[in-house]
């Protein structure tokens, strides 16, 4: 008898683009230590923050251009326009279409880095929720906790690109903007005294973690099956759980294909967790290449949504 064929695309051969070490050394050469003291420090809280000046994720590709852009789109149910609409409309008695989700949303990000993804969508995206990134990466999360300390400097003077009016949702005061180091894999988000008491995120992103983690070597024993299982083969069940039912988790890659990453989070049960279902929500288009007669792009992101829970 033939063997059973796994569900997912075949595995990414290991790197030491996977290792935890690439990562602090990612962090240092990203924003450094800090080699002056208390001078430095006082230098990075009095200048204004751009994140446009921290952006290190496939910038090469305009991807987090491409992510803001799709992310405020007034047809994106999460942004700050679409909430205005939705708010005006309800202000003049319109049903139209129902807004997903009351209030703020709030955010997480998935092996944060400096944190860039989050200050954007802060500073140029209208998103005012509480947002959360982490990382395993210690050194990561201390350069974006001192970044945010000069993000809470440059935010009284920063305006948003998609302000409200004083009526609005968004409008209300700004949520918090914090960073914890957190193990993807290891760890239960869930236990952590930061997780949110809905049950998960609005909004949940990976900027490449998911690639980082199809590159680690490390195998994790699984109860169901007896067997040691790579890293990647837990993590999108374990990233669709942060997200709350009805929210939003966009996966952008440069190792996977388009449909190779749809294939790895729309997988029947998601492995094990069959009360977990992502559906496609929408893609990011980037520049087409070709080569050897096949077309293709050099980066994929697809927004799922996750469905409500089935019993």
């Amino acid at each position: 008898m033939a063997a059973e064929q796994p569900s997912h695309p075949n595995h990414l051969d290991p790197s030491e683009l996977g290792t935890k070490e690439y990562r602090d050394s990612d962090a240092d050469s990203d924003g450094g230590e800090d080699d002056h003291g208390g001078e430095e420090e006082e230098s990075i809280t009095e200048r204004p923050l751009d994140p446009s000046e921290l952006e290190s994720w496939f910038d090469d590709v305009g991807a987090p251009a491409k992510t803001l852009a799709f992310l405020t789109d007034i047809s994106f149910p999460l942004s700050a326009e679409y909430l205005a609409e939705h708010a005006r409309n309800s202000n003049n008695g319109e049903h139209g279409h129902q807004a997903t989700h009351a209030g703020l949303p709030t955010v997480l990000d998935l092996g944060t880095g400096n944190g860039s993804a989050l200050f954007s969508l802060r500073l140029e995206g209208g998103y005012k929720g509480d947002m959360l990134g982490v990382d395993y990466s210690s050194q990561s999360i201390e350069l974006a906790r001192r970044l945010g300390r000069q993000y809470l400097n440059s935010s009284a003077t920063a305006s948003s690109s998609a302000e409200l009016s004083v009526d609005d949702a968004a409008s209300e005061k700004p949520g918090d903007i914090a960073f914890e180091t957190l193990d993807l894999i290891q760890d239960d988000p869930a236990s952590q005294p930061w997780w949110p008491k809905a049950g998960g995120f609005d909004l949940v992103l990976d900027k490449g973690t998911f690639d980082a983690i199809s590159l680690s070597s490390s195998t994790i024993h699984d109860p169901a099956s007896n067997n040691e299982r790579r890293a990647c083969e837990l993590y999108p069940a374990k990233a669709a759980r942060m997200v709350k039912p009805g929210g939003f988790l966009l996966i952008t890659s440069c190792n996977w294909t388009e449909d190779e990453v749809i294939r790895w989070f729309t997988r029947p049960g998601l492995e094990q967790h069959d009360s977990v279902r992502l559906e496609i929500y929408g893609r990011i288009k980037y520049p087409v290449f070709e080569f050897a007669g096949q077309k293709g792009q050099g980066v994929a992101s697809v927004c799922f949504r996750r469905l409500e829970e089935i019993y």
